[in-house]
């Protein structure tokens, strides 16, 4: 058994630069089927969106696995956290991608604290769904998908999407990150503290506690990041294993406002346009963060049992 132990992944950049990956590796004493989920986070977050620091039991994905038998480990995506901040135009979607097919061939060899483990599982939220497709679409090296926040399918994602802008502004002016300045460029962005709770949360299906240590922990998302987010959606379609798309019923993200009223109305017109090997789930009266809802438990059974019925 391994209990929530840091490790420290080594990768090459495009360029050839040596990133380094923080991650925090969960295995229980008898953890199911030699399988690792690999925890990706959305923008503006830290591994912490898996593994949240208040009321554990609730909203913690890490501790929920570890006492179901599963085996985690949750990352700070390159640029977040504790992990390499390397200039922001050059941390783009496809260079994670890249650093996470690292992750998982580290992974299978045995590297990640002395264990091999048979099965890997990419489980990404928002961004973190979308570099996980573009891993698994690009380096086919994994043996599921589960996308959180996102439908995986005809999302709308654009290279350098303008609607960034209304999300996000400069880590300079915030206070909130005031520890980041001097330790990133001027490509880093931080979520602005206006839009957390229109874009993220159903305000009445969310503890006021959460929302708060929320912002005061917020982390980072890059313009190389933005930069190829459209592109690296299209990899999706390249996926040739088992895809799980889970949002919730009121992610204002993830429908189009001009025709539809809810993420129910967007899954159904996603699914014409998705391969066989997608699934689609929607968690009722939650927002984008389905994690940091009062039911976030119901999201994370929905993952489980698709996990449990590929056999």
């Amino acid at each position: 058994m391994i209990d929530r132990t840091e490790v420290r992944i080594g990768c090459t950049s495009p360029q050839g630069d040596e990133w380094s990956v923080a991650g925090w590796l969960t295995v229980p004493e008898h953890a199911v089927r030699g399988e690792l989920q690999i925890l990706l986070h959305g923008a503006g977050y830290d591994h912490r969106y898996w593994d949240w620091p208040l009321d554990r039991d609730t909203y913690s994905y890490v501790e929920h696995c570890r006492r179901t038998g599963h085996a985690t480990l949750a990352i700070d995506r390159v640029g977040s956290g504790a992990s390499s901040r390397p200039p922001g135009r050059l941390n783009t979607s496809y260079a994670q991608a890249d650093a996470l097919h690292q992750i998982v061939t580290a992974a299978r060899d045995g590297r990640l604290a002395g264990i091999a483990f048979d099965r890997v599982v990419l489980v990404g939220h928002s961004f973190g769904s979308g570099v996980a497709g573009a891993e698994a679409g690009r380096h086919r090296d994994v043996d599921a998908v589960v996308f959180t926040g996102h439908v995986g399918i005809d999302s709308g994602a654009q290279d350098d999407d303008p609607r960034a802008a209304i999300l996000f502004h400069d880590v300079a002016g915030d206070p909130a990150v005031a520890h980041l300045r001097g330790l990133v460029d001027d490509a880093y962005l931080t979520p602005r503290p206006e839009a957390r709770i229109p874009t993220f949360y159903v305000p009445e299906g969310a503890d006021p506690r959460i929302i708060d240590l929320d912002e005061k922990i917020k982390g980072v998302m890059t313009l190389g990041e933005l930069s190829d987010m459209g592109t690296a959606a299209d990899a999706w379609r390249l996926i040739d294993v088992p895809v799980l798309a889970v949002v919730g019923e009121n992610d204002v993200m993830m429908f189009d406002h001009e025709t539809e009223i809810d993420t129910y109305q967007a899954v159904n017109r996603v699914k014409e346009k998705a391969p066989a090997h997608f699934t689609f789930e929607v968690v009722p009266a939650t927002g984008h963060n389905i994690n940091l809802h009062r039911n976030a438990r119901t999201g994370y059974g929905v993952i489980l049992r698709w996990l449990a019925s590929l056999g």
